[in-house]
């Protein structure tokens, strides 16, 4: 394309820079949404594949059906003959069960209520549940075996104003449901408020607290991953057994890490298409403000085209003309459009970090913004070709009478 066209483009864009800015702003906004919904679409992909990575996919869990909140429902008990079943099953590595309470802590005066676990004190179901929990030790130490009166919290604890005006240290003393335990670690952080205010008993001391002797949950791992769905369904007819339920009239359910992240995994696919339907709408409109824009240039231009004819120019010129007008202006608004975009989904992800809710932080690959720069590009250049190519068509001797 010679300089000459590119030139001429240019500078009839800006000449009329009113139009041209309402065109790009227009497209600019779509281009700025679809960048900040694909942003958090993607971390909470890279989320998932973090979580996968870090977790174990050679773990399954039983609970409550349909319970939202492990071990809240009184009506609704696993207990130790449950566990022995689910250890004694074919395929089973290890399994361990943890309570789960709301509790009570105090401090100053002041009363949260928050979820409590008590799990073992044995090192390899600590890592059991660690692995499932996706938690390490931000602070401290983990429990040992035989830690009566200790206490490890959620990383929230180490915040000033999360959940209490000061936080706690470590070797500071935390009242629980009236009754004091010596802080020994800190989790760090998961990424939602949650889990992140939760507090970590050994399985004797949430015994003696609640007075209780059924599981929130039961969690095992099995010793070859592939095997998953033929353990799970052995610990199913085992649990059945024992606690005299026909099939289909199960009060439990048994999940595998992996059936959860399919499951979560699912619904971010339905995100990603309303994503998509953004994407489309988009397009639409921006192809409809450039093709508005750039029919009114051609007609406004219409003697100004039959004078280039008639000096010998040709129906490429006229053509490219206007496509490349089309063009810039899609790049203008797509370059514009990934920095506004940028700007937003970063200043909300500290803004939902702040909060508490880091696991939904976005994420800005290169791809991302080249993909919304060029899409913008190509949306402009095929809007702007059916004006360009009336334009070339255009015969100088009517161009010319034309008022």
């Amino acid at each position: 394309m010679k300089i000459e066209i590119v030139k001429y483009a240019l500078k009839n864009l800006w000449l009329r820079k009113a139009r041209s800015f309402l065109t790009v702003l227009s497209i600019m906004i779509g281009i700025s949404a679809i960048f900040i919904f694909a942003s958090f679409g993607l971390g909470l992909y890279k989320y998932v594949e973090d979580i996968a990575s870090e977790s174990g996919v050679d773990i399954f869990w039983v609970q409550g059906k349909g319970n939202s909140a492990p071990g809240l429902d009184d009506s609704f008990k696993l207990e130790d003959k449950d566990l022995r079943a689910v250890d004694r099953t074919n395929g089973v590595e290890i399994a361990t069960g943890m309570y789960v309470k709301v509790a009570e802590v105090e401090k100053d005066r002041v009363k949260r209520y928050v979820y409590l676990m008590g799990y073992s004190d044995e090192r390899e179901e600590i890592k059991l549940v660690e692995s499932l929990m996706t938690v390490k030790m931000e602070k401290g130490r983990q429990f040992r075996k035989g830690d009566i009166g200790k206490a490890i919290l959620g990383y929230n604890y180490l915040v000033p104003d999360k959940i209490f005006s000061k936080p706690y240290k470590m070797g500071d003393k935390v009242e629980i449901n009236g009754r004091k335990f010596d802080i020994v670690g800190f989790y760090e952080s998961v990424g939602n408020p949650g889990d992140d205010s939760n507090v970590y008993l050994v399985q004797d001391d949430a015994k003696a607290l609640f007075e209780i002797n059924s599981y929130g949950m039961i969690m095992a791992r099995v010793h070859d991953k592939d095997e998953m769905d033929n353990v799970v369904n052995r610990a199913e007819k085992k649990l059945r057994n024992v606690r005299d339920l026909e099939e289909g009239k199960e009060d439990f359910s048994v999940q595998s890490f992996a059936d959860a992240l399919e499951t979560f995994t699912s619904v971010l696919n339905i995100i990603v298409g309303f994503i998509f339907l953004i994407v489309i709408i988009s397009a639409i409109v921006a192809s409809v403000n450039t093709a508005n824009t750039m029919i009114t240039s051609v007609l406004e231009r219409t003697r100004e085209i039959g004078v280039m004819k008639s000096i010998g120019a040709t129906n490429d010129n006229i053509k490219n003309i206007f496509i490349l007008e089309s063009a810039v202006i899609g790049f203008v608004a797509g370059f514009f459009g990934v920095v506004v975009g940028w700007l937003l989904a970063y200043s909300s992800g500290q803004a939902l970090d702040g909060l508490g809710w880091g696991f939904l932080m976005p994420t800005f690959p290169l791809a991302l913004w080249t993909g919304c720069i060029l899409l913008s590009t190509l949306v402009g250049m095929f809007s702007g070709f059916v004006p360009a190519y009336y334009a070339s068509k255009q015969k100088p001797v009517e161009a010319l009478r034309y008022e």
